[in-house]
């Protein structure tokens, strides 16, 4: 077993390898590549003697082994690969990704002249204006589309799951026209490659599905629909060895074409009637496929929607909402793998958590837990910070990411002192109910980091890392119940905006020298300072100075 690795736009494809593969641009290759400098037949892969044997095929652009160009070589697990500007990576680790159904295979071969009969498939679901209908059998024509469309419509609704759609899809076909066999192939959107994903056949059996690539090719070249009555009998067929091999006598192959964008492929066929279809059944088939490709759009929209809907609630639960505004728009990115960014970073906890928990009930715990975040997220968001995350009982926020305001610093510290009035006002309900209170500390440090969506391709979040978040983290560690701690940096960063005392320096962790600390002690002394200045949406930078004071606060 062997595949090709590619990495297109971040995602990871995988394709399975045949003991005899065709690499290129031609669409009937094992490996087709959507790739202008790859040429028609590029490659040519071959398993034999237990090794895989590359050869070039007098390419263009010329085949790349590890850099080095090549006209034959022996594959090794690991090694990458070039054809024309697309890369890929050449594994013998097993397969994870499914790439043909087990009941669905191609005859190869090179496209022949095979077709009985073809209709256009890009815009066969249209109907005539009234005043340019001239016959009774043109009407029974379009009535029939009109009730075989609605009938189907009825049939797949609004269906979103996309396996579920095409079996249905499948269903209906089958009560409608006299195939014994049906497939339909999807395209995938980033390597156009024709995979197999929903069949059928009649009586339900079982025995393999042998497709025609001379036919698939057509169809997929052309964009037409295509018809053979009898395949069996029409010497133009000679060459097809899956029409021999497996008694087709009848083929339909039809686009599912909607707004000029190709879906994929419906194929039915006929093993046992001669000239069972007609071109009536033709156009009826490409009809429904048609409506086919609309409703796997609109399935796909729903997909996309769901997901925006589910990123929506994500970015929800981190940003501010104007911010989650921007970030669904697009207007601001969140960059996978991290940016460096000028960030003040905020850490909390609660102290004494481990013995608070000893004295209550898990139901209880969890109750004040959450009344206290919210009240802490709550304060984050308005100061225009990004909640990083929860840890236990304690919260990591960032502010200058992913969004420089021009006075982050001031909003990480003017949002710790927000927080401790949110929980005074917290305590005083425990207070009234005969409950301990909720201590919290609180450490600022700033400076550049690295932050972005950042984990493993299953499980990502937005955070931040780097040293400047060691600091801050360390300092929240040394911090008493109810004191913010600052560093040397955060309290330069805000000037004389905040009353502040130094403390004796404290030894960090992963730090050689005592670090120079403050704690706030003070409210805001200029009020003008709370000015949140506008910025610019494209570059997300702070474009209006803060006012100058105008007032003291009292």
């Amino acid at each position: 077993m062997a595949k090709f690795i590619f990495n297109i736009d971040g995602k990871r494809r995988e394709v399975k390898l045949l003991a005899q593969t065709t690499i290129g641009r031609q669409p009937d290759s094992t490996v087709p590549l959507a790739d202008p400098r790859s040429s028609g037949r590029h490659a040519y892969l071959v398993f034999d003697k237990g090794a895989w044997n590359l050869r070039d095929l007098d390419s263009s652009n010329g085949t790349f082994v590890n850099g080095a160009q090549i006209k034959t070589a022996v594959l090794q697990n690991g090694d990458q690969v070039q054809f024309g500007t697309t890369i890929v990576q050449f594994s013998t680790d097993p397969i994870s990704e499914v790439i043909l159904d087990s009941h669905v295979s191609f005859e190869g071969g090179a496209a022949q002249p095979m077709i009985h009969s073809r209709v256009d498939g890009r815009g066969n679901e249209k109907f005539l204006p009234v005043e340019q209908i001239t016959s009774h059998e043109q009407l029974k024509q379009d009535y029939e589309k009109l009730r075989i469309a609605s009938e189907l419509n009825q049939a797949i609704g609004l269906e979103a799951d996309i396996d579920k759609l095409l079996a249905r899809i499948l269903d209906e076909v089958f009560k409608l026209l006299p195939a014994d066999r049906g497939v339909i192939l999807l395209m995938d959107p980033i390597t156009r490659a024709l995979k197999p994903r929903a069949t059928k056949q009649r009586n339900d059996e079982t025995e393999d599905i042998v497709l025609s690539n001379t036919v698939i090719n057509e169809v997929f070249g052309s964009g037409a629909a295509v018809l053979t009555s009898d395949a069996m009998l029409d010497s133009r067929f000679s060459g097809a060895k899956s029409v021999m091999a497996m008694g087709m006598r009848s083929t339909m192959c039809v686009p599912m074409i909607y707004r000029s964008q190709l879906f994929g492929i419906v194929h039915l066929d006929s093993l046992y009637a001669r000239g069972v279809f007609s071109h009536k059944d033709l156009q009826i088939l490409t009809g429904l496929a048609a409506q086919a490709g609309r409703a796997i759009d609109n399935a796909y929209k729903a997909k996309e929607i769901e997901q925006a809907a589910l990123a929506r609630r994500d970015f929800e639960r981190l940003l501010p909402p104007e911010i989650v505004e921007q970030v669904v728009s697009g207007k601001v990115q969140l960059q996978r793998g991290g940016e460096l960014r000028d960030t003040a970073v905020l850490f909390s906890d609660i102290r004494g958590f481990t013995r608070w928990t000893e004295m209550h009930q898990p139901a209880h715990i969890v109750e004040i837990l959450n009344d206290y975040f919210e009240l802490m997220v709550d304060a984050i968001h308005r100061h225009n910070g990004t909640l990083d995350k929860f840890m236990g009982d304690g919260i990591m926020a960032l502010f200058g990411a992913p969004i420089a305001r021009g006075n982050d610093t001031l909003n990480a510290v003017l949002c710790s002192l927000d927080m401790l009035d949110g929980l005074a006002v917290l305590n005083e309900r425990l207070r009234g109910l005969g409950e301990d209170e909720v201590k919290i500390g609180i450490g600022i440090n700033n400076g550049p980091v690295i932050a972005g969506y950042m984990g493993s391709s299953k499980s990502m979040e937005y955070t931040a890392i780097g040293d400047h978040v060691n600091i801050s983290a360390r300092l929240c560690g040394a911090a008493l119940p109810g004191q913010i701690l600052l560093s040397e940096n955060t309290r330069n960063a805000i000037a004389d905006q905040i009353e502040v005392k130094e403390l004796e320096p404290i030894m960090v962790k992963g730090k050689r020298d005592p670090q120079r600390i403050f704690e706030v002690v003070g409210k805001l002394r200029r009020t003008a300072s709370i000015a949140t200045p506008e910025w610019d949406e494209t570059t997300g930078v702070s474009d209006t100075p803060v006012p100058p004071p105008d007032s003291e606060s009292p």
